[in-house]
């Protein structure tokens, strides 16, 4: 009886760590997908917007059918282009003091 007891016990041990690193790997997973997203998008808006950083940009046409599709990512350069002299307000944004 007490065999069975202790293997049982050791089976939910087991179960319980392995449902600790499921759920740890899982967030990780998530995480790293939400990040590559985010890049994928910068990288879209530098191909679709690259004439604000000397890229060679796309025909007008493309440029401006996308246009309302790049809302986010054209107040975003333009934003980077307003704070490109002040590193010190930059070094604000990123830390969400304000």
């Amino acid at each position: 009886m007490e065999t069975k007891e202790l293997l049982q016990r050791l089976l939910d041990r087991i179960k319980h760590h392995w449902k600790l690193y499921d759920e740890a790997t899982r967030n990780t997973a998530v995480e790293s997908i939400e990040f590559e997203l985010g890049e994928m998008e910068n990288i879209f808006g530098l191909l679709v917007l690259g004439s604000f950083v000397g890229l060679p940009s796309p025909p007008m046409q493309i440029t401006l059918e996308l246009l309302p599709e790049m809302e986010k990512h054209f107040a975003l350069m333009l934003a980077k282009v307003d704070m490109a002299n002040e590193p010190v307000s930059n070094l604000f944004s990123v830390f969400d003091i304000m």
